[in-house]
């Protein structure tokens, strides 16, 4: 039996699933690769990355680390929802839109602790930040001075 013999609507949910399949070992793969443990939860932004090492310290502090085990949870109620037979989109949308959320609430708390960081410093101070910052800009992703 050829995958063109078989209906076109079943072909679409079987392309479908292999999208969304590739799409959850994408995730998998790109967060066992990304690892950072000397700053967890902030891999990759070069606003902390550029923050003098104690407050970068007080910022992670202030934000705490997330809880793996709650993610790895949150993670297989994903992969449950994908694989439900028979699938139940409303579910998944549930479980994406908790993740968007979370996510959103963390930028928000971020952002209040960046700029209250930077309220604190004065103006050399700052100075000396923004072209840290810049510097990383330039040079990429995951160079430090």
């Amino acid at each position: 039996m050829g995958f063109r013999t078989i209906p076109r609507r079943w072909r679409i949910v079987l392309l479908a699933s292999l999208a969304v399949n590739l799409l959850v070992v994408g995730l998998v793969a790109g967060a066992l690769l990304d690892r950072d443990d000397r700053r967890p939860g902030f891999r990759g932004q070069p606003l902390v990355s550029a923050l003098p090492d104690a407050d970068r310290a007080a910022l992670r502090d202030e934000l705490g680390r997330p809880d793996r085990e709650d993610r790895r949870a949150r993670f297989r109620a994903l992969l449950d929802a994908i694989r439900a037979e028979p699938f139940d989109a409303d579910a998944l949308r549930d479980l994406l839109a908790a993740e968007r959320a979370r996510g959103q609430d963390r930028a928000a708390r971020f952002e209040t602790a960046i700029i209250a960081r930077l309220s604190g410093m004065d103006a050399a101070a700052r100075a000396d930040y923004a072209r840290r910052l810049e510097q990383m800009i330039r040079r990429g992703p995951g160079r430090r001075d």
